[in-house]
Formats: structure tokens, C-alpha cells, sequence
């Protein structure tokens, strides 16, 4: 891995990238690559949305300077049925979610994504359809959400994984 990172550090002084970053590592590796990087992690990628929400690792991660980027911030709706299982739960289908977008008058996915932004994370949801990339986007430039309802949704961590590479 070291290896890489190191090859990855020589892309930016060669000026062939800005930024180098990471994905889906955690607290503990973090801790034991840092200290061997001569150029830090702009960035690490990890599984966040309200049902998964990662406090330790969110807090670390922001707390060394590098910006949590979400994946799946609305949870994994359109995913295979052979990639689920029954511990599964869906932050859209959540009450108190529906509850809180109803009143912003927003879908719950376009309050997963609104909730992650307000948090300091860069959300990535992936849609292709216009309509949803304009939802996102204007959820994220119109009422903020309260300190109530962030801590209504930081109620809702379930911890659970959706994307658990099975």
C-alpha cells in the first residue's frame, strides 16, 4: 500500500494531480499510514448516511484535515437483492426521516443528501436522472436543516453497513 501511496505522491509533485486520497479506510489504518505519508490524504471515502454514519471515524477523519466524502448518502436503495440481507435498513424508508423531508417538503433521499452536506461531508449520490440532480441540488441551497433535526437524524444511526462487499 505504501508503495502505491508513494507513486501516488509523486503524481502531485510531477503536477499530474492535485489532490491523492483514500477509500474505505479506517481509523486504525489511518493511524499506521499518516505517519509514513510525506503528502496527507485530501480526502477519504467511506460509507456515510444516516443509518451508517460512522461518528468515530467521521471525527477522526475531519480532526487530521482530510474531508470525509460519503458514498451512498442515501443509503443503497437500487441495489441487487443478492447484496442485501435481512439487517438491512433503509434511511429513506425511516419515519423520523420521512418526517423531517415532509416538512422541507423534499424527498427523504434528497434529506439524506441535504443532512450530509450540513454535516461536513461531500455527499456522492449517484443519479443520472435530471429531475434528482436538481432535487439534490436545491435542497442543498435552500432552509438549512434545525440543530433539532440534525440531532433527530443523528438519532437514526443504526449502524448499519450496506455495502459490505459480499
Amino acid at each position: 500500500f505504501m508503495n502505491t501511496w508513494r507513486g501516488m505522491e509523486t503524481l502531485v509533485d510531477e503536477g499530474l494531480v492535485r489532490n491523492i486520497g483514500t477509500s474505505n479506510v479506517t481509523q486504525a489504518k489511518l493511524e499506521k499510514i499518516l505517519p509514513e505519508t510525506r503528502i496527507s490524504p485530501a480526502v477519504n471515502e467511506m460509507e456515510l448516511h444516516p443509518h451508517f454514519q460512522q461518528t468515530d471515524l467521521f471525527e477522526y477523519v475531519k480532526g487530521q484535515g482530510i474531508q470525509p466524502i460519503g458514498f451512498c448518502p442515501i443509503g443503497s436503495p437500487a441495489r441487487p437483492e443478492r447484496d442485501r440481507t435481512p439487517e438491512d435498513t433503509s434511511p429513506t424508508e425511516d419515519p423520523v426521516i420521512q418526517e423531517i423531508a415532509s416538512a422541507h417538503g423534499i424527498h427523504p433521499a434528497t434529506l439524506c443528501v441535504k443532512w450530509a452536506e450540513q454535516r461536513g461531508q461531500v455527499p456522492i449520490p449517484f443519479s443520472t436522472n435530471p429531475r434528482n440532480m436538481f432535487s439534490n441540488i436545491h435542497s442543498l441551497t435552500t432552509d438549512p436543516l434545525s440543530d433539532e433535526e440534525m440531532k433527530l437524524i443523528e438519532s437514526r444511526d443504526r449502524n448499519c453497513r450496506l455495502i459490505k462487499g459480499q
